[in-house]
């Protein structure tokens, strides 16, 4: 199989021309308004109950990797992202299988025709993540492309694209995604080497000091699609607002889900 930036979608694929020219030119898509604000604010409610549920009274063991503090929770089949060693949780991944509102919203059309552009297949979950970038404490998710943090739990981390949709309006101030239009198209870039293996996934800053990174303030209801070599990160939250978003992370239907890695392995036949 192609690797997705190789892959030439069918014409007419697209609502217009001028999203397939910029996914394939600068690898992502922006789309304003897709949904109201009282679904949003369903979505909302369905997430923080999902927090709360997750973290009441959670003492969990935390484990420091790369840029992040990770709690993984085997018996529900997720792990919990600390925002460094407080209580404030930063992230959740996956979670559609803990809340059947936010699975079912991972199905509504608004998500799945988009998938199903641009993988040219009929999509189904890889993962889910709720990004939570707290007022005053939401950190940094440093450079970085998806691809190597999928390779060897994704069937085919090639195939794999995310939509994240903002939940709130998302600002310079309170930590919105920051871009490098084009990136996607030079596989994945040199990564960290002063980090320890789980932030050696990292891009390395340093070497491309250069580069150019596009903020993608958005409104709440907003979406941006894009592969798994679009290089990204967001700054901290250093604003009065909270900064929530929903991603969904979509691959051709009949391959692993990344829950699959929470699954005991079979133990090997004795002779």
């Amino acid at each position: 199989m192609a690797p997705l930036q190789e892959i030439v979608f069918p014409k007419g694929a697209w609502v217009d021309d001028r999203e397939r020219r910029q996914y394939d030119e600068d690898g992502y898509v922006v789309r304003e308004g897709v949904f109201t604000s009282a679904e949003i604010a369903d979505m909302v409610e369905a997430c923080e109950a999902l927090v709360a549920d997750l973290v009441r009274d959670r003492q969990g063991r935390r484990i420091h990797a790369g840029s992040y503090v990770f709690d993984p929770d085997v018996t529900r089949q997720t792990m919990i992202k600390w925002e460094g060693d407080s209580d404030i949780v930063h992230g959740i991944e996956p979670f559609a299988h803990l809340s059947p509102a936010l699975d079912d919203w991972a199905h509504d059309p608004r998500f799945l025709d988009l998938a199903r552009d641009i993988l040219d297949a009929e999509p189904m979950l890889f993962t889910e993540k709720l990004n939570l970038k707290r007022p005053h404490h939401g950190g940094v998710n440093p450079m970085h492309q998806d691809h190597p943090y999928w390779v060897g739990t994704a069937d085919d981390a090639d195939r794999v694209m995310t939509i994240m949709l903002m939940l709130d309006d998302a600002t310079l101030a309170n930590g919105c995604l920051h871009v490098v239009p084009g990136s996607h198209r030079s596989g994945e870039w040199q990564k960290r080497t002063d980090a320890d293996v789980f932030g050696q996934n990292e891009i390395d800053f340093n070497a491309y000091a250069e580069a150019e990174l596009v903020p993608l303030e958005m409104k709440a209801g907003s979406l941006v699609a894009f592969g798994p070599f679009l290089v990204h990160q967001s700054a901290p939250n250093t604003s009065d607002t909270e900064r929530r978003a929903l991603l969904y992370s979509y691959q051709p239907v009949g391959m692993s889900h990344i829950r699959d890695m929470f699954k005991p392995k079979p133990k090997p036949q004795q002779a």
